[in-house]
């Protein structure tokens, strides 16, 4: 059975998720319950579990403070939080996995039929050590690329631009590395417009740091430091324009 505490400072947030995962019928067993950093770092080293369900703000502090006392978590650690700013973001690109309250059922399931698929202490404590790192001054500067071997940490600096195929997306990094993953480009979007990537086509998302030229056209075309042409979409040109000639200031 999948041993899991929650670490929340709403007691009433604690009851609802003990219910919804009750109904979820997937094995799971909530060992303990704690309401701030203290007694969630003492509830986390003495009952080991698989699952960790953590919100962002606790009564002492946050969880980023609590996950820097013990940076060797071997648990899957899924948020729970109204936190949804920058954070999300940021977290997405390390976490296990997230959720919004006020929760939605199908979202838990989502998140446990994907902690079913996981397997391996160390890929877990990677994780948890990445967002660590990610959160350290507040500045985004991993992204942990799932894959059909695992995963791989990847510096944002690493990616010179995206492609999207269909459910899955490519990743274009320096040395000519390519990675493939599951996740769509639109979700990447979501997590990298705010640290200096671009949309420029329904297929490509761009890191701006990376354009070497443009030429006009209709849309016209953006010639990447790797020598690569890649379309830019005509709805998208005037926002690139002037997204891009903004970051050169």
């Amino acid at each position: 059975m999948t041993k899991a505490i929650i670490i929340d400072d709403e007691k009433n947030a604690r009851n609802t998720l003990k219910t919804f995962l009750k109904g979820a019928e997937r094995n799971i067993n909530i060992i303990g319950e704690a309401d701030d950093i203290a007694s969630g770092i003492e509830l986390i080293t003495h009952s080991q579990p698989d699952i960790i369900f953590l919100d962002i703000k606790l009564k002492s502090g946050t969880s980023f403070e609590l996950l820097a006392q013990l940076p060797d978590i071997a648990a899957a650690i899924i948020f729970v939080t109204a936190y949804d700013s920058y954070a999300i973001r940021a977290f997405q690109m390390a976490a296990f996995g997230y959720l919004l309250k006020p929760i939605q059922i199908s979202e838990l399931n989502k998140v446990l039929e994907r902690f079913e698929k996981t397997t391996g202490q160390s890929r877990l404590q990677h994780h948890t050590k990445i967002l660590i790192e990610n959160f350290d001054k507040h500045s985004v500067k991993k992204l942990v690329v799932q894959n059909v071997n695992g995963f791989k940490v990847v510096p944002l600096e690493d990616i010179l631009y995206l492609q999207g195929e269909v459910n899955y997306t490519r990743l274009y990094l320096r040395q000519d590395e390519k990675l493939l993953t599951s996740k769509t480009l639109k979700e990447y979007e979501a997590f990298l417009t705010d640290f200096g990537f671009f949309r420029i086509h329904q297929s490509y998302l761009i890191n701006l740091s990376y354009v070497k030229e443009y030429i006009k056209g209709d849309g016209g075309v953006i010639v990447m430091k790797n020598g690569m042409h890649l379309n830019l979409s005509r709805r998208r040109k005037q926002q690139f324009l002037s997204r891009f000639l903004g970051s050169n200031r």
